[in-house]
């Protein structure tokens, strides 16, 4: 577990990670993170991380508004060309939602994590905020 002070710096207005919040009727019912890669020959890239949707939200559109305002923040961080995400491959509702905002397979990780004891593949996904 990492330490408080991990987190808070994670959250600072100067970071290069955000969290970002999806609220209904006042309580916090989805997030997704976004955070730019810190050293100089990959800060052309951001991270797409953490996403999460309260399941009795599920299905209302939560997490296609939380990619979409993720992308536009992306878009906005002068040079962002591309964001970088992985999705448990047996996760197909969310891997669904990431290609349906655009986002593309670029390749599977065999047994990228390890829970208890089993293995789980991730699906590495990749969009391209302008052409090359």
């Amino acid at each position: 577990m990492k330490p408080l002070a991990a987190t808070e710096a994670r959250l600072a207005p100067d970071s290069d990670e955000a969290v970002y919040g999806a609220l209904a009727d006042g309580t916090l019912v989805g997030v997704l993170g976004l955070a730019r890669e810190p050293r100089a020959k990959n800060r052309h890239k951001a991270v797409v991380f953490g996403m999460y949707v309260a399941p009795e939200y599920a299905g209302q559109g939560i997490g296609a508004a939380l990619v979409a305002h993720v992308i536009a923040a992306a878009r906005n961080q002068s040079g962002v060309e591309q964001l970088v995400l992985t999705v448990t491959q047996t996760n197909d509702g969310a891997r669904t939602l990431y290609e349906r905002c655009g986002f593309r397979s670029f390749g599977v990780e065999p047994r990228a994590i390890h829970v208890g004891d089993r293995y789980f593949d991730k699906n590495h996904m990749i969009l391209f905020l302008s052409p090359s």
